[in-house]
């Protein structure tokens, strides 16, 4: 059953997305959503790079991290139409830095999983 982990995910990572973001109005542009919307695209792109079981991935990328990070407030605060400026340059600054993000994040799970699994490095002789 892949819905439980699913399930379980998301709880934890909504409960986090909340503790982090304590205090945001929900109006206009705050940087503490930007914050984990980039932590959580890095945290997303290592997670994708690791060998997982399919609960495993169910579990750290639907959930935690999918309810970690959001979108949907990026979009709201964008076209909120209270801070146009704000708006523009929050929405460049998290897109930017969620994409270096997720970048590293895949470049530092491949790190992490080259060796695993039998690889062995070509040794000279």
């Amino acid at each position: 059953m892949r819905l439980l982990p699913v399930a379980l995910g998301g709880a934890a990572g909504t409960l986090l997305r909340l503790m982090l973001t304590q205090g945001d109005t929900g109006h206009g542009w705050d940087t503490r959503m930007t914050v984990v919307n980039v932590v959580g695209a890095f945290l997303l792109g290592v997670t994708s790079q690791l060998r997982l079981r399919p609960e495993q991935r169910d579990l750290l990328m639907t959930g935690g991290l999918g309810a970690l990070t959001s979108f949907s407030i990026l979009a709201v605060a964008f076209v909120d139409g209270t801070q146009p400026a704000a708006a523009w340059i929050g929405m460049a600054t998290s897109l930017l830095l969620g994409l270096v993000a997720a970048l590293a994040g895949i470049l530092l799970g491949r790190l992490l999983t080259d060796g695993a699994d039998g690889f062995e490095p070509e040794v000279e002789a």
